[in-house]
């Protein structure tokens, strides 16, 4: 498995988006530490140990899955055959033989082994051999985005004055009781803080579901949008092939060694159920 030399984003875009996402979780986890947390302990007692420790765990295992994402590359280029092999293609725009699962990203310029979508956030693609750091980090952003809501809704309710129709407006559309008058410049920071965690936890959480589902039936996103269900090798087998052989373990860490079974000789992941 190669690495890549450089880990920023190519486009303007996903090197925007990287930025906000790079940017806010620090943010976020500032704010609970140094305005939430003073509201609730007056100590750094055994809780504050506790939701410190959670956050630490959470944060490196974002951060360090992300890192292994965008240093893998997983693209075909390493792959390529000059023989055009059975179930395999050619691509005219990198001009070689890809295996089959494998797809041409506009964005990346590259073909992609068991490409399932480009990230924008991250400015990769993903696919077989990244897909593990992906959905880890993905989990841990949902977990950390539900911990984080978890510990922030009773301060920023608290200080709206309680929970009430006019509350829950202040909290959908923070922006109108700032228009009206009715918040001040802080409360306004802190509620639109909070909406803003809301909108992205709904996204990661779809995005985690549909992913889990991919890997539970071997199954990239476009397969499943268009029902190809080809691969399928049983539950335990599919998550191996997406995880790798430790996949029970790679939640725990981006450096647990997990190898994904199929080195591109034997071509595993490529071939049909029926040729295995």
């Amino acid at each position: 498995m190669a690495a890549r030399k450089s880990i920023i984003p190519g486009g303007f875009r996903d090197r925007v988006l990287f930025l906000l996402m790079m940017c806010g979780i620090p943010v976020i986890v500032f704010f609970n530490f140094c305005f939430v947390a003073p509201r609730y302990h007056d100590t750094f007692n055994k809780f504050m140990w506790m939701h410190t420790a959670s956050a630490a765990f959470i944060t490196f295992n974002i951060y360090a899955n992300l890192f292994k994402l965008l240093q893998t590359d997983t693209s075909a280029h390493h792959v390529a055959d000059d023989v055009l092999l059975p179930g395999w293609r050619y691509c005219p725009v990198c001009a070689m033989n890809v295996p089959p699962r494998s797809h041409h990203c506009s964005v990346c310029k590259e073909c992609i082994l068991k490409h399932d979508h480009h990230c924008m956030f991250t400015g990769r693609c993903i696919g077989y051999y990244n897909q593990r750091y992906f959905v880890v980090a993905l989990f841990y952003m949902t977990a950390g985005l539900l911990y984080s809501l978890w510990y922030k809704c009773p301060y920023v309710l608290e200080m709206l004055g309680g929970l009430n129709l006019v509350t829950l407006l202040h909290m959908v559309a923070p922006h109108f009781g700032l228009l009206l008058g009715l918040v001040d410049g802080w409360l306004f920071v802190c509620t639109l803080l909070n909406l803003v965690e809301l909108v992205v936890f709904f996204l990661c959480a779809y995005l985690l579901a549909v992913e889990l589902i991919c890997m539970a039936r071997n199954q990239t996103t476009y397969e499943k949008s268009h029902g190809i269900r080809t691969y399928g090798r049983g539950l335990g087998r599919n998550l191996k092939e997406a995880l790798g052989a430790s996949w029970f373990l790679v939640w725990l860490s981006p450096w647990v060694r997990s190898p994904v079974p199929g080195d591109f000789d034997g071509h595993a992941v490529c071939v049909e159920k029926k040729d295995l």
